[in-house]
């Protein structure tokens, strides 16, 4: 038998403790031959720690706590407990570590992250609140420079974006790279909301980071974000600014040359600044309002709008071209120019029916023309012959024609999508796409129509065009912007705002 160093044995003399917790009669002699055999047990002991905290097994954990295992011990990827707990919201093992002497800012994983940070990238709002209050470091930076304001904007949870800065988070607070949760929102996400959220909580548009000076514009003119342009000119961002390189008319230019992007500057948008609202006493009540609805639970992104600072009603959604949260929204229309929702979606369907009914009109109007001024022979001068005998009869009904046929077909395509959504299935445009998008990530599919908002294919319609016939029919009249849920029951596909 092999003799072990006096070094080794002072090494292993943890483990063995440890070892002891579980074989309290056995005698465990330290030799080289079962130094192998200890790691590999213990390694063992580890992992299945790490899978019962993933899997929220609490007794389990408990026993092997309980049996000597150091609760700051990391894995072989440097991640403690506390990091699966927080990273898979489980609350009640976070309250068991804490208990335990777990250390609430300990860095570990890839990226070098708190817990804190594992919580906010998975969007848990619950377990962000409860590690807040076991006293974790929002200003921590992570490996990647980012601190905690910055990584909820980066994956664009606005809920706990509002709950930090609700808490004290400085919204113009920059990262290790200089970077303010603005400038990042500009640069690396595409889409108004993040950018839209942070201009109505008062963050700064003139801001510069440490390295190049570069503004929010700057940033989002650079990843070609024209959305975030857009929203950074009308809250008064300067296009005089400057940058250690070169003055933002030229980035501009330049952008427009070597990337095939643009930033258009509209003339409705005023460069030297639109408004900049300093309503503090109003910002610190929405503040108090967000810590009270976060702690009571009820801060939920599905029922709670962070745009508009209300709770949402029940198939409502927030429209960035609009600003405002709709009731029963279906989609934003390009024709009306406006949003389709509650008040106006049956309108909105006898639009496309007279429209469809327009463009056949015109369609039928230009066969009947030409079968009565245009006589054609078909067999004896062929199609190409045909053609040109109609281009030659008259262009402008030709062009008439093409114009109903184009109209027409959009028009009745969209109609039979709304009227199938409406009669068969009971569910919006935006519903049913959000639908599809979560019933991809289900094991097994589920059908559209296992909703509760299915009534059947005649009583969808009838209360869908609010139909009486003197008194025949009964339409089941809701007013959706009245009716809320309250964010605590389960639906299906766990959607709880929509079904």
């Amino acid at each position: 038998m092999l003799s072990v160093s006096a070094v080794e044995t002072a090494c292993l003399q943890s483990v063995l403790y440890f070892c002891r917790g579980f074989f309290p009669q056995s005698e465990i002699r330290i030799d080289q031959d079962c130094i192998i055999y200890i790691f590999i047990y213990i390694f063992a002991i580890l992992v299945f720690l790490c899978d019962h905290c993933r899997f929220g097994i609490l007794e389990r954990c408990k026993e092997l706590v309980e049996a000597g295992y150091d609760i700051r011990q990391p894995d072989k990827e440097n991640v403690s407990l506390l990091h699966w707990a927080a990273i898979n919201n489980r609350s009640e093992l976070v309250k068991y570590y804490m208990s335990k002497g777990a250390v609430v800012d300990q860095l570990g994983g890839d990226l070098n992250s708190t817990p804190l940070h594992w919580a906010i990238r998975q969007g848990h709002l619950s377990m962000v609140i409860q590690l807040l209050r076991c006293g974790a470091d929002p200003s921590i930076a992570d490996g990647e420079g980012y601190r905690s304001l910055h990584l909820a904007i980066l994956f664009q949870h606005m809920a706990i974006a509002a709950y930090l800065m609700a808490k004290g988070q400085e919204v113009d607070g920059p990262d290790c790279n200089g970077q303010t949760p603005l400038m990042l929102a500009a640069q690396k996400i595409i889409g108004p909301e993040p950018t839209n959220f942070l201009i109505k909580n008062n963050a700064s548009v003139s801001a510069v980071d440490k390295v190049n000076r570069n503004t929010p514009l700057h940033c989002a003119v650079l990843a070609g974000n024209v959305d975030a342009a857009h929203i950074l000119l009308e809250a008064g961002a300067s296009v005089d600014a400057e940058n250690i390189n070169v003055s933002l008319t030229e980035l501009i230019q330049y952008t427009m040359t070597k990337r095939a992007k643009y930033v258009p500057l509209c003339s409705h948008c005023n460069p030297k600044g639109l408004y900049m609202p300093q309503l503090t006493c109003v910002f610190c009540l929405c503040c108090q309002n967000v810590l009270v609805l976060a702690e009571a639970g009820c801060l939920d992104p599905r029922i709670f709008c962070t745009s508009c600072m209300i709770k949402k009603p029940m198939r409502a959604y927030h429209c960035f071209t609009c600003d405002a949260c709709v009731a029963k929204q279906d989609h934003h229309s390009i024709w009306t120019n406006s949003c389709i929702g509650a008040r106006n979606h049956h309108f909105f369907v006898l639009f496309l029916m007279s429209f469809m009914m327009l463009g056949a009109w015109m369609f039928y109007g230009c066969l009947m023309y030409w079968s009565n001024h245009c006589p054609m022979h078909y067999m004896e001068q062929g199609l190409w012959g045909a053609a040109s005998a109609l281009v030659s009869c008259s262009p402008w009904v030709l062009c008439v024609f093409f114009l109903a046929f184009y109209h027409t077909s959009w028009s009745a395509m969209i109609l039979l999508l709304q009227l199938y959504q409406i009669a068969f299935l009971g569910l919006t445009t935006a519903e049913r796409n959000t639908l599809m998008h979560h019933q991809r990530k289900l094991p097994q599919s589920i059908s559209l129509r296992q909703n509760p908002y299915n009534l059947g294919v005649m009583r969808n319609l009838v209360s869908f065009f609010q139909l009486r016939c003197c008194g025949l029919f009964k339409p089941a009249i809701i007013d959706w912007t009245q009716q809320f849920t309250s964010g605590r029951d389960q639906h299906v596909f766990g959607h709880p705002d929509m079904v």
